[in-house]
């Protein structure tokens, strides 16, 4: 991939970010939204100065081949969490506010948790500090990369967006019964014995 390229797909990005923090703004005030969403917004302004710094630095200082194609695979895989994110965002704003965090969890069930908001941020994060950390790109200075460090822990503190594992809620009335494993389940909710077994001989 060419210079031209790498900064075209960096400016790319910065765009996708753009887009990213109208769609927040959009559902900031859904209720109950998780406060994971709140975090992911707050960081997109980091990643996106540091994105046109190293956009800036590489128009000014063209990079050899290799630095291009070192980099390429990075500026990818940082494009692929933005779009993620924004198709997330867009997808809650299209829903009527009551629905935006079940569909959310939904989405995330279907999606794997690789693809939760935080998890898609720390992803960013740590891809525009192995950009601009580069040797031959060298877009910021030390304060910046810690500050990019500090973000990726603070996200690590905050309480996932959706639970890990699945969760159940009865209300009603009436037992409730919940096998998240692939083996049997046997239930007895009588007042008699229960046998369970391959086969049985019972003699009087």
């Amino acid at each position: 991939m060419s210079g031209i390229e790498v900064i075209g797909l960096i400016s790319a990005i910065i765009g996708i970010i753009d887009g990213a923090s109208k769609l927040y703004k959009a559902i900031e005030n859904t209720s109950h939204l998780p406060p994971a969403f709140r975090e992911v917004a707050q960081r997109l302004p980091l990643v996106k100065d540091i994105l046109q710094t190293t956009e800036t630095r590489l128009q000014k200082y063209p990079a050899d081949t290799s630095t291009y194609t070192a980099i390429q695979p990075t500026a990818e895989s940082c494009k692929d969490g933005a779009e993620r994110l924004r198709t997330i965002l867009e997808d809650l704003a299209a829903q009527p506010n009551a629905s935006r965090v079940e569909r959310y969890r939904l989405a995330i069930r279907r999606l794997g948790k690789e693809s939760k908001v935080e998890e898609l941020m720390k992803r960013m994060l740590e891809d525009v500090q192995l950009l601009a950390a580069n040797q031959a790109v060298k877009a910021v200075g030390e304060e910046k990369i810690e500050e990019l460090i500090a973000a990726v822990k603070d996200l690590e503190r905050v309480p996932p967006s959706v639970p890990d594992g699945p969760r159940f809620t009865h209300n009603g009335i009436g037992d409730q019964f919940n096998n998240t494993s692939r083996g049997t389940q046997n239930i007895n909710t009588g007042e008699g014995q229960q046998y369970v077994a391959g086969s049985m001989n019972f003699s009087k």
